[in-house]
């Protein structure tokens, strides 16, 4: 032993750490308070390190069972669950089968549970019933059980789990349980069907396989028996779960609009849409109670949202604001427009009205600027100038619109080669002072761009017609030539080129189309402004636009040799000019012979408009020259009788007293419904009376008082193809390809007696049956 005043020598480092000295010792002492050289060791001072520390529930374990059952059976049988997989000694206690009564105690503590089936143990019961776990990978989340299977299976594992179809199907399908897959297909577990299959292969020639068979069906008839009723159970939960978070998520709401009343945004919340309503926003939605925590994290974003709620709210109020206002200028138009019936012009809609800069002004003042009828009364005053320099507007669109057309066929021409010469195109190209080119026997023209002056005086003549190609239900839009493919093939099969009908200046301004917008329901109920909707056909207002016309190249051609036919220059001859003269044409190229006489025969009457759209639909007017004929004097009125006998005829009653007169057209409109949402399209004057007599109470109405003519008629909002206006009879010399009266093509003599295997039907029916320009009914 070293002495106390001894000095210790310097450590040498040789590479080792120094050893730590010792602990002391408490010494003990006596009862006289000595310390004798006896050393005292306390027992437990130290633990060994491999030991845990014990937790809070450690001794829970020392306590009896009975205490232990007690406390179990108050739980659920998903904590029984967890429980018996925490510790060796709860796995021991839970699993054994005399604790059979802390598992049942725990499932009777959720309602309506059914019983354990006799082929399951109560762990595995509540295992597959609430535990969210694949029995093949062990992946959470999986929410369904598949009752039938006695499985909680994983999408991913199905594909490779479950079989479908298997081999032997109709072996094992009633040995195996299954559920029904995609399509109604049986699906099979695949490790119960290699279970099956392996017992059935043992048992093969031995007296127990039938008993196994049996069993095994009643097991199958057993569980599907159960499967019933525990789906019905598992709905029945998940319903009640529903219900318990939604009156969670109303719990939550209810106390976010206290706490948002009481910081003073319950006004606002009473203003809310049920599209922006609280109980959509996420953080309102949340099954979760609201605390005071929760609120001080959640309470920025929601005023943020309250904030923007109060901005959408006065958007919506001055939008109501401003239907209301534009609600009132309409009332000023339709003032207007009634006091200045029938129309010598065109007229604006709602929404070019409304998209006036002076009525615009007064529309869009502050919202606390009050708008009254009275605020209009300048405008109501300043209408006619307003409406005019609209209309000069609107020529100035249309204008546009046709040097487009000009130009596009300028550009289609210059690359077109023409074979054929066509004596009336190129009399048209040369008066507006074209050059044409010809190579060899080729020509290509280029036609000169007018100046906006001389569209302005092109645009009137009889000779520029417009199709609109909304109206237009052929194949061609823009660019479409009587030179088609599409047109080639119908005259093989001898069909009709379909048209629109054609569209004259100044009527073509008022053509429907360029104010209205088909719409499909979903975009007609999410228009921003109810002011322009059309409820009937489905549609909405817009502003005027030419976008939708096209000059009719064909047409106009067409419309050349009528205006000539008449005698009149086409060069300086307007539409109005030719509705003035009224003339009727009959068409010889549809000359039908007479079986009686040589030099006679019946052709079809129309009006020039008729005229133009015949001359497009049934003949080819590149293909040969028309030939026309106007009818004066004894013709014309043979033709008018001739009109009302043919409507008497085939419709059995005279609705007019004259049917040549436009009352007998699709050209009526109602005054009461002018400009408003029930406004409808045109009809004829009986169902327009019947209409002012069964929505407007109007018994005996006047006309431009309760019903006006549309402003385009006589074109007509229709694309309506009248076969002929009337029929005339014509005595001219038979051409010789023509047979003669009695005779075929290969000079046959007609039998006379044929006539008699028709029945008894004269000379008139045969006309109307047989005749090709009339409809066969």
């Amino acid at each position: 032993m070293r002495p106390r005043n001894s000095v210790a020598q310097a450590p040498v480092d040789n590479g080792k750490k120094p050893r730590r000295p010792p602990k002391k010792r408490m010494r003990g002492s006596d009862v006289d308070g000595n310390q004798p050289n006896v050393e005292v060791v306390k027992v437990g001072a130290r633990r060994a390190k491999w030991q845990p520390k014990p937790g809070k529930l450690a001794a829970l374990m020392n306590l009896p069972l009975d205490v232990l059952f007690e406390v179990f059976g108050h739980l659920n049988p998903l904590d029984i669950l967890r429980l018996a997989r925490t510790t060796k000694e709860f796995r021991r206690v839970l699993m054994h089968r005399s604790s059979m009564s802390v598992w049942k105690n725990a499932r009777d503590n959720v309602p309506n549970m059914p019983d354990c089936p006799p082929f399951w143990t109560e762990p595995h019961y509540a295992n597959l019933a609430f535990d969210p776990h694949c029995h093949e990978c062990g992946a959470p989340g999986v929410r369904n059980v598949d009752w039938r299977i006695g499985r909680r299976i994983c999408a991913k594992c199905s594909k490779t789990c479950m079989v479908d179809a298997y081999h032997g199907e109709s072996v094992i399908s009633g040995l195996v349980p299954s559920k029904y897959g995609k399509r109604g297909r049986l699906l099979f577990y695949r490790k119960d069907v290699e279970e099956v299959q392996k017992n059935l292969h043992l048992l093969t020639g031995s007296d127990g396989l039938e008993a196994y068979r049996e069993e095994r069906r009643a097991f199958v008839k057993e569980m599907e028996t159960q499967a019933k009723a525990l789906e019905a159970w598992a709905a029945s939960q998940a319903k009640d779960r529903s219900d318990q978070l939604e009156d969670a998520r109303r719990d939550r709401k209810t106390a976010i609009i206290e706490r948002l009343t009481e910081i003073g945004w319950g006004d606002e919340i009473e203003h809310i849409p049920y599209t922006d309503d609280l109980s959509h926003h996420k953080l309102v939605k949340q099954p979760t109670r609201l605390t005071d925590r929760i609120w001080n994290n959640i309470k920025n974003d929601m005023i943020k949202y309250m904030e923007e709620m109060k901005t959408r709210r006065l958007e919506r109020e001055r939008k109501a604001l401003l239907i209301a206002r534009k609600r009132t200028a309409i009332g000023a138009l339709r003032r207007y427009k009634i006091a200045h019936l029938p129309f010598t012009g065109v007229m604006p809609e709602a929404v070019d009205f409304c998209s006036f800069p002076e009525v615009k002004a007064i529309v869009e003042m502050p919202t606390e600027t009050e708008v009254t009828e009275a605020s209009f009364a300048d405008v109501s005053s300043r209408m006619h100038d307003l409406v005019n320099s609209w209309r000069t507007h609107i020529h100035s669109q249309l204008r546009a619109r046709v040097k487009d057309n000009l130009l596009f066929a300028s550009k289609r021409r210059a690359s077109a080669e023409r074979v054929t010469s066509d004596p009336l195109y190129q009399e048209y190209v040369e008066s507006l002072g074209a050059t044409i080119d010809v190579k060899g026997k080729k020509k290509e023209v280029s036609l000169p761009v007018p100046g906006d002056a001389e569209i302005d005086q092109m645009i009137p003549l009889a000779t520029t017609v417009f199709r609109c190609k909304t109206c237009t239900p052929s194949i061609g839009l823009p660019g479409d030539s009587s030179d088609s493919e599409y047109d080639d093939f119908l005259d093989i099969l001898g069909g009709r080129r379909s048209r629109s009908v054609p569209l004259f200046y100044p009527k073509v301004m008022g053509h429907c189309c360029l104010t209205r917008s088909r719409t499909l329901p979903w975009d007609y109920f999410a228009t921003d402004d109810p002011n322009f909707r059309i409820d009937f056909p489905m549609s909405t207002r817009t502003n005027w636009n030419a976008h939708l016309l096209q000059v009719d190249e064909q047409a106009s051609k067409a419309a050349r040799t009528v205006v000539e036919a008449c005698g009149e220059d086409p060069l300086i001859t307007t539409a109005t000019k030719m509705d003035e003269l009224d003339p009727h044409l009959a068409c010889l190229d549809c000359m039908r012979w007479s079986k009686h006489e040589v030099n006679q025969g019946e052709v079809p009457v129309f009006t020039w408009r008729s005229a133009v759209q015949h001359r497009i639909r049934e003949h080819r007017p590149d293909r040969q020259p028309p030939k026309w004929k106007r009818l004066e004097g004894e013709l014309l009125e043979e033709s008018n009788q001739n009109a009302r006998n043919m409507h008497i005829h085939i419709f059995d009653f005279p609705p007019f007293a004259d049917i040549t007169q436009p009352a007998a057209g699709v050209i009526w409109l109602c005054v009461h419904c002018m400009d408003l949402p029930q406004e409808r399209e045109c009809h004829e004057l009986g169902k327009m009376k019947n209409h002012l007599s069964t929505i407007h109470g109007v018994e005996e109405p006047v006309e431009d008082q309760d019903y006006y003519k549309d402003y385009e008629a006589p074109q007509g909002r229709r694309p309506d193809f009248k076969l002929s206006d009337s029929v005339v009879t014509l005595q001219m010399e038979r051409p010789p390809h023509v047979p003669l009266p009695g005779h075929g093509f290969f000079n046959f003599e007609d039998d006379e007696d044929d006539e008699d295997d028709y029945g008894d039907y004269d000379d008139e029916d045969d006309f109307y049956l047989g005749n090709s320009f009339f409809p066969i009914f």
